[in-house]
């Protein structure tokens, strides 16, 4: 847990994103597995952009 909270915290301090959009998730039924986590993917990606998330992610 202290090493989650550590890298949680540097995360926030080095993320590249400084106004974070909104972005609504779709509805996934009946969608492959792989498009779906492809866009949740993108949709991370675009609000969080660190070194923490280029190393560990």
């Amino acid at each position: 847990e202290l090493l989650a909270f550590l890298l949680d915290g540097l995360h926030e301090d080095l993320n590249r994103v400084k106004h974070k959009p909104y972005i609504e998730s779709k509805d996934t039924p009946g969608r492959p597995d792989e498009e779906v986590a492809d866009e949740y993917w993108a949709n991370h990606l675009a609000r969080n952009d660190s070194i923490i998330v280029d190393v560990c992610q």
